[in-house]
């Protein structure tokens, strides 16, 4: 084994492959210390059956609940929670999301 594995290998369901658009809504905090919805989108890079990773514009933070849909993939809207956040660009985002059951 090269490079002594990789996260992959940690995975218990194989993900596929696949480049939709999402949209996803989360709840954050702004100045005058209330709650707002705020909904954008982002485009995939691999599912499963108990997560996703896909990039966007926006910096997540672990643990913040999302609902995320895409017509592509499903008939009904799915929660899910932020698992990690990387920073590809100064523009660009690449998400990891656990979905719940």
């Amino acid at each position: 084994m090269i490079g002594g594995g990789t996260s992959e290998e940690r995975r218990k369901q194989r993900r596929d492959l696949i480049t939709v658009p999402i949209s996803y809504s989360y709840a954050s905090l702004n100045d005058s210390g209330t709650y707002k919805s705020l909904t954008t989108n982002g485009i995939t890079l691999n599912i499963s059956d108990s997560g996703m990773c896909f990039y966007t514009h926006v910096r997540l933070d672990e643990g913040l609940p999302v609902n995320v849909s895409s017509r592509a993939i499903w008939d009904t809207q799915k929660k899910g929670v932020i698992k990690w956040c990387r920073k590809i660009t100064e523009e660009l985002y690449r998400v990891g999301l656990s979905l719940l059951q």
